[in-house]
Protein backbone atom coordinates (compact mmCIF):
# COMPACT_ATOMS: atom_id res chain seq x y z
CA UNK A 1 0.00 0.00 0.00
CA UNK A 2 2.72 2.27 0.95
CA UNK A 3 5.10 1.98 -2.16
CA UNK A 4 3.95 4.28 -4.28
CA UNK A 5 4.04 6.83 -2.46
CA UNK A 6 6.94 6.50 -0.28
CA UNK A 7 8.69 8.39 -2.77
CA UNK A 8 6.55 10.61 -4.17
CA UNK A 9 5.48 13.52 -1.72
CA UNK A 10 3.61 15.82 -4.15
CA UNK A 11 -0.02 14.78 -5.02
CA UNK A 12 -1.79 14.65 -8.11
CA UNK A 13 -5.08 16.04 -8.84
CA UNK A 14 -7.22 14.19 -11.75
CA UNK A 15 -10.39 15.70 -13.34
CA UNK A 16 -12.22 13.19 -13.94
CA UNK A 17 -14.79 13.12 -17.18
CA UNK A 18 -16.26 11.38 -20.22
CA UNK A 19 -12.88 9.42 -20.50
CA UNK A 20 -12.40 8.86 -16.89
CA UNK A 21 -15.89 8.17 -15.26
CA UNK A 22 -16.22 4.48 -15.65
CA UNK A 23 -15.02 2.00 -12.78
CA UNK A 24 -12.30 0.93 -14.65
CA UNK A 25 -10.86 3.67 -15.81
CA UNK A 26 -10.83 5.26 -12.24
CA UNK A 27 -8.80 2.67 -10.62
CA UNK A 28 -6.22 2.52 -13.08
CA UNK A 29 -6.42 6.38 -12.78
CA UNK A 30 -5.87 5.50 -8.68
CA UNK A 31 -3.31 3.12 -8.99
CA UNK A 32 -1.27 5.29 -11.85
CA UNK A 33 -1.27 7.70 -8.83
CA UNK A 34 -4.60 9.96 -8.74
CA UNK A 35 -5.17 10.84 -4.89
CA UNK A 36 -7.56 13.17 -5.64
CA UNK A 37 -10.41 13.48 -8.34
CA UNK A 38 -11.67 16.66 -8.86
CA UNK A 39 -15.41 17.12 -10.24
CA UNK A 40 -15.75 20.22 -12.22
CA UNK A 41 -19.50 21.56 -11.74
CA UNK A 42 -18.87 23.98 -15.02
CA UNK A 43 -19.84 21.06 -16.91
CA UNK A 44 -22.64 18.10 -16.40
CA UNK A 45 -25.70 17.73 -14.25
CA UNK A 46 -26.58 16.44 -10.79
CA UNK A 47 -26.90 13.12 -12.02
CA UNK A 48 -23.83 13.10 -13.88
CA UNK A 49 -21.92 13.85 -10.78
CA UNK A 50 -23.50 12.20 -8.46
CA UNK A 51 -22.95 9.05 -10.92
CA UNK A 52 -18.98 9.94 -10.99
CA UNK A 53 -18.87 10.37 -7.15
CA UNK A 54 -19.92 6.55 -5.97
CA UNK A 55 -17.79 5.40 -8.88
CA UNK A 56 -15.02 7.34 -7.45
CA UNK A 57 -15.53 6.11 -3.88
CA UNK A 58 -16.70 2.66 -4.90
CA UNK A 59 -13.06 2.51 -6.70
CA UNK A 60 -10.84 3.30 -4.33
CA UNK A 61 -12.34 1.44 -1.73
CA UNK A 62 -11.35 -1.41 -4.22
CA UNK A 63 -7.65 0.05 -4.47
CA UNK A 64 -7.70 0.28 -0.98
CA UNK A 65 -6.65 4.07 -1.05
CA UNK A 66 -8.23 6.96 0.36
CA UNK A 67 -9.01 9.14 -2.40
CA UNK A 68 -10.38 12.90 -1.88
CA UNK A 69 -13.04 14.67 -3.86
CA UNK A 70 -13.31 18.04 -4.61
CA UNK A 71 -15.90 20.00 -6.03
CA UNK A 72 -14.93 22.57 -8.20
CA UNK A 73 -17.47 25.51 -8.00
CA UNK A 74 -17.92 27.09 -11.95
CA UNK A 75 -18.25 30.12 -10.46
CA UNK A 76 -19.44 33.75 -12.55
CA UNK A 77 -17.97 32.53 -15.52
CA UNK A 78 -19.32 34.77 -18.97
CA UNK A 79 -20.01 32.75 -21.70
CA UNK A 80 -20.78 33.60 -25.53
CA UNK A 81 -24.56 32.33 -26.81
CA UNK A 82 -25.46 30.38 -29.72
CA UNK A 83 -24.61 30.48 -33.45
CA UNK A 84 -26.69 29.70 -36.21
CA UNK A 85 -24.45 26.32 -37.09
CA UNK A 86 -22.60 26.04 -33.63
CA UNK A 87 -19.90 28.61 -35.19
CA UNK A 88 -18.63 32.19 -36.44
CA UNK A 89 -15.83 32.77 -38.31
CA UNK A 90 -14.34 36.16 -37.39
CA UNK A 91 -11.24 37.18 -39.22
CA UNK A 92 -8.12 39.53 -37.65
CA UNK A 93 -9.82 43.20 -38.25
CA UNK A 94 -13.27 42.32 -38.75
CA UNK A 95 -16.01 44.31 -37.04
CA UNK A 96 -18.60 42.45 -34.51
CA UNK A 97 -21.57 43.37 -32.74
CA UNK A 98 -21.57 42.24 -28.90
CA UNK A 99 -25.50 41.87 -27.48
CA UNK A 100 -26.97 40.66 -24.51
CA UNK A 101 -28.53 37.65 -24.56
CA UNK A 102 -30.67 35.66 -22.31
CA UNK A 103 -30.78 31.51 -21.22
CA UNK A 104 -34.07 31.87 -22.55
CA UNK A 105 -32.91 33.38 -25.70
CA UNK A 106 -29.28 32.78 -26.67
CA UNK A 107 -29.31 33.23 -30.41
CA UNK A 108 -28.33 36.69 -32.19
CA UNK A 109 -28.59 37.41 -35.82
CA UNK A 110 -26.03 37.90 -38.50
CA UNK A 111 -22.98 40.03 -37.73
CA UNK A 112 -23.65 39.72 -33.75
CA UNK A 113 -21.93 37.60 -31.04
CA UNK A 114 -25.16 36.74 -27.91
CA UNK A 115 -23.11 37.12 -24.49
CA UNK A 116 -24.72 35.78 -21.22
CA UNK A 117 -24.56 38.94 -19.04
CA UNK A 118 -26.70 41.38 -17.79
CA UNK A 119 -25.79 44.89 -17.96
CA UNK A 120 -23.07 44.25 -20.89
CA UNK A 121 -23.46 47.23 -22.70
CA UNK A 122 -23.11 49.09 -19.18
CA UNK A 123 -19.77 47.66 -17.84
CA UNK A 124 -17.49 48.61 -21.14
CA UNK A 125 -16.49 51.17 -22.94
CA UNK A 126 -14.38 51.96 -26.28
CA UNK A 127 -10.75 51.04 -25.68
CA UNK A 128 -11.44 47.80 -23.72
CA UNK A 129 -9.89 44.80 -24.28
CA UNK A 130 -12.59 41.75 -24.26
CA UNK A 131 -11.01 38.16 -24.59
CA UNK A 132 -12.46 34.88 -25.88
CA UNK A 133 -11.69 31.55 -25.43
CA UNK A 134 -9.32 31.99 -22.60
CA UNK A 135 -7.65 34.86 -24.79
CA UNK A 136 -7.40 33.02 -28.15
CA UNK A 137 -9.09 35.58 -29.87
CA UNK A 138 -9.29 39.16 -28.51
CA UNK A 139 -11.69 41.58 -29.69
CA UNK A 140 -11.22 45.63 -29.15
CA UNK A 141 -14.37 47.61 -28.00
CA UNK A 142 -14.83 50.83 -30.61
CA UNK A 143 -18.36 51.92 -29.55
CA UNK A 144 -20.89 51.45 -26.76
CA UNK A 145 -24.63 51.52 -27.56
CA UNK A 146 -27.50 50.38 -25.61
CA UNK A 147 -27.56 46.80 -25.30
CA UNK A 148 -25.03 46.90 -27.86
CA UNK A 149 -21.42 46.68 -27.88
CA UNK A 150 -19.45 47.11 -30.92
CA UNK A 151 -16.10 45.61 -31.90
CA UNK A 152 -13.04 44.84 -33.78
CA UNK A 153 -10.91 41.91 -33.81
CA UNK A 154 -7.41 42.58 -33.47
CA UNK A 155 -7.25 38.70 -33.24
CA UNK A 156 -9.70 36.66 -35.03
CA UNK A 157 -10.82 32.98 -34.93
CA UNK A 158 -13.70 30.33 -34.91
CA UNK A 159 -16.35 31.58 -32.56
CA UNK A 160 -18.17 28.57 -30.66
CA UNK A 161 -21.17 27.77 -28.67
CA UNK A 162 -21.22 28.97 -24.96
CA UNK A 163 -17.17 29.76 -25.63
CA UNK A 164 -15.65 31.75 -22.39
CA UNK A 165 -15.61 35.69 -22.23
CA UNK A 166 -13.11 37.46 -20.23
CA UNK A 167 -14.96 40.97 -19.49
CA UNK A 168 -12.26 43.70 -17.76
CA UNK A 169 -11.86 41.72 -14.16
CA UNK A 170 -12.50 45.45 -11.88
CA UNK A 171 -15.80 46.10 -13.78
CA UNK A 172 -17.63 42.91 -13.28
CA UNK A 173 -20.62 42.91 -10.94
CA UNK A 174 -21.21 39.13 -10.74
CA UNK A 175 -20.68 38.06 -6.92
CA UNK A 176 -18.21 35.24 -6.94
CA UNK A 177 -20.92 32.34 -5.69
CA UNK A 178 -23.60 32.51 -8.24
CA UNK A 179 -27.38 30.96 -7.80
CA UNK A 180 -25.71 28.09 -9.86
CA UNK A 181 -23.14 27.52 -7.51
CA UNK A 182 -25.32 27.88 -4.20
CA UNK A 183 -27.80 24.76 -6.16
CA UNK A 184 -24.50 22.62 -6.95
CA UNK A 185 -22.75 23.41 -3.29
CA UNK A 186 -26.03 22.29 -2.12
CA UNK A 187 -25.76 19.21 -4.19
CA UNK A 188 -21.93 18.54 -2.97
CA UNK A 189 -22.27 18.72 0.34
CA UNK A 190 -25.69 16.55 0.36
CA UNK A 191 -23.50 13.76 -1.26
CA UNK A 192 -20.51 14.24 1.17
CA UNK A 193 -17.99 16.24 -1.21
CA UNK A 194 -14.06 16.21 0.56
CA UNK A 195 -13.30 19.80 -0.57
CA UNK A 196 -15.13 22.68 -2.47
CA UNK A 197 -13.05 24.83 -4.67
CA UNK A 198 -14.40 28.36 -5.33
CA UNK A 199 -13.60 30.56 -8.68
CA UNK A 200 -12.90 33.64 -9.15
CA UNK A 201 -12.53 34.38 -5.94
CA UNK A 202 -11.86 38.54 -5.24
CA UNK A 203 -11.79 38.40 -1.21
CA UNK A 204 -11.66 36.85 1.88
CA UNK A 205 -15.25 37.46 2.36
CA UNK A 206 -16.44 34.86 -0.78
CA UNK A 207 -14.37 32.37 1.17
CA UNK A 208 -16.50 33.24 4.62
CA UNK A 209 -19.84 33.00 2.36
CA UNK A 210 -18.72 29.17 1.34
CA UNK A 211 -17.90 28.23 4.45
CA UNK A 212 -21.01 29.94 6.61
CA UNK A 213 -23.03 27.80 4.09
CA UNK A 214 -21.09 24.25 4.71
CA UNK A 215 -21.72 25.20 8.56
CA UNK A 216 -25.57 25.95 7.94
CA UNK A 217 -25.77 22.38 6.12
CA UNK A 218 -23.58 20.83 9.07
CA UNK A 219 -21.11 19.67 7.06
CA UNK A 220 -17.87 21.97 7.33
CA UNK A 221 -15.92 21.34 4.36
CA UNK A 222 -11.98 22.64 3.52
CA UNK A 223 -12.20 25.82 0.80
CA UNK A 224 -9.90 25.79 -2.28
CA UNK A 225 -9.48 29.54 -2.92
CA UNK A 226 -8.80 29.20 -6.94
CA UNK A 227 -6.66 32.60 -7.20
CA UNK A 228 -7.35 33.78 -10.97
CA UNK A 229 -8.53 37.29 -10.88
CA UNK A 230 -6.84 40.85 -10.27
CA UNK A 231 -8.57 41.29 -7.26
CA UNK A 232 -7.28 37.69 -5.93
CA UNK A 233 -3.76 38.71 -6.54
CA UNK A 234 -4.51 42.09 -4.88
CA UNK A 235 -6.10 40.48 -1.83
CA UNK A 236 -3.87 37.08 -1.56
CA UNK A 237 -2.26 37.17 1.53
CA UNK A 238 -5.91 38.05 3.16
CA UNK A 239 -7.60 35.42 1.20
CA UNK A 240 -5.22 32.77 1.59
CA UNK A 241 -4.98 33.78 5.97
CA UNK A 242 -8.90 32.54 6.00
CA UNK A 243 -9.18 29.62 3.14
CA UNK A 244 -7.69 25.91 3.95
CA UNK A 245 -6.26 25.72 0.36
CA UNK A 246 -5.03 27.65 -2.38
CA UNK A 247 -5.30 26.83 -6.26
CA UNK A 248 -2.79 28.39 -8.46
CA UNK A 249 -5.54 28.72 -11.62
CA UNK A 250 -3.17 29.46 -14.50
CA UNK A 251 -5.70 29.40 -16.79
CA UNK A 252 -7.57 32.72 -16.03
CA UNK A 253 -4.82 34.46 -14.73
CA UNK A 254 -3.02 34.26 -17.90
CA UNK A 255 -6.43 35.76 -19.46
CA UNK A 256 -6.15 38.78 -16.70
CA UNK A 257 -2.14 39.06 -16.91
CA UNK A 258 0.40 38.93 -18.99
CA UNK A 259 1.78 35.86 -19.66
CA UNK A 260 5.18 36.58 -18.25
CA UNK A 261 3.40 37.39 -15.06
CA UNK A 262 1.91 34.16 -14.40
CA UNK A 263 5.42 32.18 -13.26
CA UNK A 264 5.89 35.46 -10.94
CA UNK A 265 2.05 35.13 -9.69
CA UNK A 266 2.88 31.15 -8.76
CA UNK A 267 5.80 31.48 -7.19
CA UNK A 268 4.02 34.54 -4.83
CA UNK A 269 1.66 32.62 -3.98
CA UNK A 270 3.42 29.26 -3.20
CA UNK A 271 5.58 31.48 -0.96
CA UNK A 272 2.78 32.82 1.24
CA UNK A 273 0.51 29.34 1.65
CA UNK A 274 4.32 28.17 2.67
CA UNK A 275 4.16 30.83 5.16
CA UNK A 276 0.73 30.33 5.96
CA UNK A 277 0.49 26.76 6.03
CA UNK A 278 -2.21 25.92 4.01
CA UNK A 279 -1.68 23.40 0.60
CA UNK A 280 -1.31 24.55 -2.63
CA UNK A 281 -2.59 22.95 -6.16
CA UNK A 282 -0.69 24.26 -9.12
CA UNK A 283 -3.04 24.01 -11.77
CA UNK A 284 -3.77 24.00 -16.08
CA UNK A 285 -1.87 23.34 -19.00
CA UNK A 286 0.75 21.09 -16.87
CA UNK A 287 0.45 18.25 -19.20
CA UNK A 288 -1.51 19.60 -22.24
CA UNK A 289 -0.32 18.04 -25.28
CA UNK A 290 -1.01 14.52 -23.77
CA UNK A 291 -4.74 15.21 -24.29
CA UNK A 292 -3.71 13.18 -27.48
CA UNK A 293 0.00 12.43 -27.17
CA UNK A 294 1.36 9.46 -25.67
CA UNK A 295 4.20 11.73 -24.10
CA UNK A 296 4.95 15.52 -22.81
CA UNK A 297 6.88 18.12 -24.35
CA UNK A 298 10.20 18.62 -22.60
CA UNK A 299 8.52 22.01 -21.13
CA UNK A 300 5.42 20.56 -19.96
CA UNK A 301 8.04 17.94 -18.40
CA UNK A 302 9.67 21.02 -16.83
CA UNK A 303 6.74 22.97 -15.76
CA UNK A 304 5.75 20.13 -13.50
CA UNK A 305 8.91 19.41 -12.18
CA UNK A 306 9.29 23.28 -11.49
CA UNK A 307 6.64 23.75 -9.36
CA UNK A 308 7.44 20.10 -7.39
CA UNK A 309 11.02 22.30 -6.82
CA UNK A 310 9.03 25.21 -5.73
CA UNK A 311 7.24 23.18 -3.00
CA UNK A 312 3.87 22.39 -4.24
CA UNK A 313 1.63 20.29 -2.37
CA UNK A 314 0.06 18.94 -5.63
CA UNK A 315 -0.29 19.52 -9.35
CA UNK A 316 -3.79 19.03 -11.52
CA UNK A 317 -4.41 17.54 -14.39
CA UNK A 318 -7.42 19.10 -16.41
CA UNK A 319 -8.87 17.62 -20.01
CA UNK A 320 -5.90 15.23 -19.55
CA UNK A 321 -7.99 13.14 -17.82
CA UNK A 322 -11.10 14.57 -18.12
CA UNK A 323 -11.60 14.16 -22.31
CA UNK A 324 -7.81 13.37 -23.06
CA UNK A 325 -7.82 9.78 -24.80
CA UNK A 326 -5.20 7.83 -22.11
CA UNK A 327 -6.09 9.33 -18.51
CA UNK A 328 -3.89 6.70 -16.84
CA UNK A 329 -1.10 7.12 -18.99
CA UNK A 330 -1.21 10.90 -18.20
CA UNK A 331 -1.02 10.42 -14.29
CA UNK A 332 1.84 7.99 -14.70
CA UNK A 333 3.66 9.94 -16.49
CA UNK A 334 3.03 13.00 -14.10
CA UNK A 335 4.10 10.88 -11.17
CA UNK A 336 7.41 10.06 -12.75
CA UNK A 337 8.23 13.46 -13.33
CA UNK A 338 7.16 14.14 -10.10
CA UNK A 339 9.32 11.09 -8.20
CA UNK A 340 12.51 12.20 -10.75
CA UNK A 341 12.31 15.91 -9.15
CA UNK A 342 12.32 14.87 -5.73
CA UNK A 343 14.76 11.95 -6.13
CA UNK A 344 17.50 15.16 -7.58
CA UNK A 345 19.87 16.92 -5.59
CA UNK A 346 18.24 19.75 -6.62
CA UNK A 347 14.95 19.05 -4.07
CA UNK A 348 15.18 20.88 -0.73
CA UNK A 349 11.48 21.97 -0.26
CA UNK A 350 11.30 24.41 1.83
CA UNK A 351 9.58 24.18 5.65
CA UNK A 352 7.01 26.60 6.41
CA UNK A 353 7.89 27.78 9.92
CA UNK A 354 9.34 31.69 10.50
CA UNK A 355 12.42 31.11 12.90
CA UNK A 356 11.76 31.10 16.49
CA UNK A 357 8.22 31.30 15.70
CA UNK A 358 5.32 28.92 16.73
CA UNK A 359 2.10 29.52 16.80
CA UNK A 360 -0.36 26.98 18.86
CA UNK A 361 0.99 23.85 21.02
CA UNK A 362 0.23 21.39 17.98
CA UNK A 363 2.32 23.34 15.18
CA UNK A 364 5.10 23.68 17.83
CA UNK A 365 4.94 19.75 19.14
CA UNK A 366 4.57 18.76 15.11
CA UNK A 367 7.63 20.23 13.75
CA UNK A 368 9.93 19.52 16.69
CA UNK A 369 8.93 15.80 15.91
CA UNK A 370 10.12 16.14 12.56
CA UNK A 371 13.55 17.61 13.78
CA UNK A 372 13.29 14.42 16.07
CA UNK A 373 12.89 12.29 13.38
CA UNK A 374 15.60 13.68 11.16
CA UNK A 375 18.03 13.89 14.28
CA UNK A 376 17.56 9.95 14.77
CA UNK A 377 17.45 8.71 11.87
CA UNK A 378 13.34 7.59 12.15
CA UNK A 379 12.02 5.45 10.01
CA UNK A 380 8.42 7.40 9.04
CA UNK A 381 6.89 10.34 11.37
CA UNK A 382 3.30 9.06 12.76
CA UNK A 383 1.00 11.35 13.13
CA UNK A 384 -2.57 10.01 15.32
CA UNK A 385 -4.78 12.37 14.09
CA UNK A 386 -8.78 12.81 14.45
CA UNK A 387 -9.10 16.20 12.47
CA UNK A 388 -5.89 16.13 10.33
CA UNK A 389 -4.43 19.32 11.56
CA UNK A 390 -0.97 17.67 13.17
CA UNK A 391 -0.52 15.91 9.74
CA UNK A 392 -0.81 18.52 8.50
CA UNK A 393 1.41 20.73 10.44
CA UNK A 394 4.32 18.11 10.27
CA UNK A 395 3.41 18.19 6.24
CA UNK A 396 4.13 21.72 6.49
CA UNK A 397 7.45 20.88 7.74
CA UNK A 398 8.57 19.08 5.17
CA UNK A 399 10.31 16.10 6.83
CA UNK A 400 12.66 14.18 5.03
CA UNK A 401 10.62 10.97 5.92
CA UNK A 402 6.71 9.93 5.01
CA UNK A 403 4.17 10.91 7.13
CA UNK A 404 1.54 7.98 8.27
CA UNK A 405 -1.29 9.92 9.51
CA UNK A 406 -3.40 7.33 11.49
CA UNK A 407 -6.96 8.02 12.25
CA UNK A 408 -10.22 6.38 13.00
CA UNK A 409 -12.13 9.03 10.70
CA UNK A 410 -12.57 8.25 7.01
CA UNK A 411 -13.76 11.77 5.80
CA UNK A 412 -10.13 12.82 7.51
CA UNK A 413 -8.29 10.33 5.98
CA UNK A 414 -9.63 11.20 2.54
CA UNK A 415 -8.95 14.98 3.03
CA UNK A 416 -5.17 14.07 4.27
CA UNK A 417 -4.97 12.63 0.59
CA UNK A 418 -4.32 16.10 -0.46
CA UNK A 419 -1.35 16.67 1.83
CA UNK A 420 2.27 16.36 0.96
CA UNK A 421 4.43 13.79 1.85
CA UNK A 422 1.16 12.23 3.74
CA UNK A 423 0.17 8.64 3.76
CA UNK A 424 -3.55 8.18 5.61
CA UNK A 425 -3.87 4.85 6.89
CA UNK A 426 -7.03 3.63 8.89
CA UNK A 427 -6.59 2.80 12.94
CA UNK A 428 -9.24 1.80 15.99
CA UNK A 429 -9.79 4.31 18.29
CA UNK A 430 -7.79 3.93 21.40
CA UNK A 431 -7.86 5.26 24.93
CA UNK A 432 -4.56 4.78 25.84
CA UNK A 433 -1.43 5.97 24.10
CA UNK A 434 0.72 2.69 24.81
CA UNK A 435 -1.71 0.27 23.00
CA UNK A 436 -2.35 2.88 20.51
CA UNK A 437 2.17 3.40 19.73
CA UNK A 438 1.84 -0.50 19.69
CA UNK A 439 -0.78 -1.13 17.24
CA UNK A 440 0.66 1.61 15.11
CA UNK A 441 3.95 -0.23 15.44
CA UNK A 442 2.26 -3.57 14.46
CA UNK A 443 0.57 -1.99 11.42
CA UNK A 444 3.86 -0.57 10.11
CA UNK A 445 6.19 -3.88 10.68
CA UNK A 446 3.21 -6.11 9.17
CA UNK A 447 3.28 -3.92 5.70
CA UNK A 448 6.99 -4.07 5.56
CA UNK A 449 7.26 0.20 6.96
CA UNK A 450 9.93 -0.93 9.37
CA UNK A 451 11.69 -3.77 10.89
CA UNK A 452 12.75 -4.59 13.93
CA UNK A 453 15.51 -2.14 15.53
CA UNK A 454 14.16 0.59 13.11
CA UNK A 455 13.01 3.75 14.92
CA UNK A 456 9.70 6.23 14.11
CA UNK A 457 8.41 8.99 15.84
CA UNK A 458 4.97 9.42 16.96
CA UNK A 459 3.04 12.50 17.57
CA UNK A 460 -0.47 12.70 19.22
CA UNK A 461 -2.69 14.27 21.88
CA UNK A 462 -3.37 13.70 25.37
CA UNK A 463 -6.03 12.75 26.30
CA UNK A 464 -6.44 10.36 23.54
CA UNK A 465 -9.28 11.03 20.73
CA UNK A 466 -9.79 14.71 21.72
CA UNK A 467 -9.94 16.96 18.38
CA UNK A 468 -6.85 19.68 18.09
CA UNK A 469 -5.00 18.60 21.14
CA UNK A 470 -1.76 17.63 19.69
CA UNK A 471 0.73 17.86 22.71
CA UNK A 472 3.00 14.79 22.92
CA UNK A 473 6.32 13.09 20.96
CA UNK A 474 7.18 9.84 21.51
CA UNK A 475 10.00 7.65 19.93
CA UNK A 476 9.51 3.89 19.21
CA UNK A 477 11.91 1.11 18.94
CA UNK A 478 10.38 -1.35 16.94
CA UNK A 479 10.71 -4.99 19.05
Amino acid sequence: MLDSVVIRRAKIVCTIGPSSEERQALEQLIRAGMDVARLNFSHGTHEEHGRRFQTIRAAADACDKPVAILQDLCGPKIRAGKFEGGTLDLPTDASIALVECTKDQQYAGPGEMPVLYEGLAEDLQPGDVVLIDDGRMVLTVTKVESRRVNAVATQGGRLRDRVGVSLPARRIRLAALTEKDKADLSFGLSIGIDYVALSFVKNAEDIRLVKDICEAWGRPTPIVAKIETPSAVENLESIIAVTDAVMVARGDLGVEFNPERVPVIQREILGLARVHQKPVIVATEMLQSMVTSSRPTRAEASDVATAVFDGTDAVMLSQETATGNHPPLVARVMSRIIVEAEQSHFFRPLASEIPGKRTNIAESVARNGCDIARDIGARVIVAFTESGSSALYASKHRPVVPIIAFSPNAATRRRLALLWGVVPWPIDKFTNADEMVERASMVLASQGVVSPGDKFVAIFGAPIGVTGSTNSIRVKVVE
